[in-house]
């Protein structure tokens, strides 16, 4: 029996999937050369022979479907031979929202497919980066890289919510009302990305090879500052504190390791995961002032991710993704 031809779902899920991770595959082939400690060299290693993995089953599948294989990334886009630019610790935490990115990604990818062959595709990723994660949370936990949420006391009774001062209250200047578990997750969670991108940007702008990327990254650091401010602000006004520093994990180098090419996808990637857990977090808070900040914020990472795409265009680094044929033009030519 003849397989059904290939969705547009699912050709957007592969080549998307196809970007990222070959992507990974350059960052994670540099960490291979630099790591230090045995624990996390094992993680990274893993992490690159899924990569890897999965980068050669797509392209056999593009092939087989006659796409045209996505151009992504390859060894022209590091230099695995640059010195150290980041700590082991840093490399496990990369590790860790890789792993959570993952899961989602290919959960979503999951969701859209239809035909049997790529759901099963996806599904053994979703298998396998479950298992990736597995370790390197257990791992984490056992160097004492990874930040626990905070912890509160439990619960006495159910309750339930009285009157809209529940929602309303976070304007009010004189008691707020304290957070709730379900808010405290996405402002820890929150803390701990922009952390990530605050380093992640300082890197960058460390080694960039072009003064627009060079400001673009120094412009991206000062935004995740100033978002991990509000949500260390938020826990703090509750009593809660909040997550500790990973302390400086990016070292001195200003050596290039990646293309500039290479550091705005990912931060496009960045960028764009950003926004969805602002969403994710608005629809989630029972706050309006919390509703109003998170709003605030993701429109300054669409500024932000904007910004970055024009940069990516005028310099030819945006892979256009497959699209409709413009019935209009065909017209015309005929």
């Amino acid at each position: 029996m003849d397989k059904p031809n290939i969705t547009s779902s699912e050709i957007a899920m592969l080549w998307t999937q196809y970007l990222q991770n070959t992507m990974s595959v350059q960052i994670l082939r540099h960490f291979s050369e630099t790591v230090e400690d045995e624990d996390v060299s094992r993680l990274v290693e893993q992490s690159l022979s899924i990569a890897l993995n999965i980068v050669e089953e797509m392209k056999q599948l593009f092939k087989t479907e006659k796409i045209p294989v996505p151009r992504g990334f390859d060894e022209t886009d590091v230099d695995i031979h640059a010195p150290r630019l980041s700590t082991d610790n840093f490399m496990w935490t990369f590790l860790e929202n890789l792993g959570k990115a993952g899961m989602l990604s290919w959960s979503i990818a999951q969701s859209t497919a239809t035909r049997s062959d790529i759901r099963t595709l996806f599904t053994s990723q979703i298998m396998e980066t479950s298992r990736l994660f597995n370790n390197i949370i257990d791992t984490g936990l056992e160097k004492g890289f990874l930040i626990r949420p905070p912890y509160i006391e439990k619960p006495e009774r159910v309750e339930f919510i009285e009157g809209k001062s529940y929602i309303s209250n976070g304007f009010n200047p004189f008691h707020k009302r304290t957070l709730n578990d379900i808010e405290i997750l996405h402002c820890f969670e929150n803390t701990k990305t922009n952390a990530v991108g605050e380093m992640i940007c300082t890197a960058f702008a460390q080694t960039a090879q072009s003064d627009a990327v060079r400001n673009y990254m120094k412009r991206g650091r000062e935004i995740s500052r100033k978002h991990l401010k509000t949500f260390q602000d938020i826990l703090h006004n509750s009593d809660i504190h909040p997550p500790m520093s990973w302390g400086n994990c990016i070292t001195s180098s200003t050596v290039p390791v990646y293309s500039d090419r290479l550091m705005m996808f990912l931060m496009s990637v960045l960028s764009a995961s950003g926004q969805g857990n602002y969403s994710t977090a608005s629809t989630a808070s029972l706050r309006y002032d919390l509703v109003f900040q998170y709003q605030r914020l993701s429109v300054e990472i669409a500024l932000f991710a904007k910004d970055g795409l024009d940069i990516m265009i005028e310099n030819g680094w945006m892979e256009e993704p497959p699209q409709a044929p413009d019935r209009t033009e065909l017209i015309k030519q005929k």
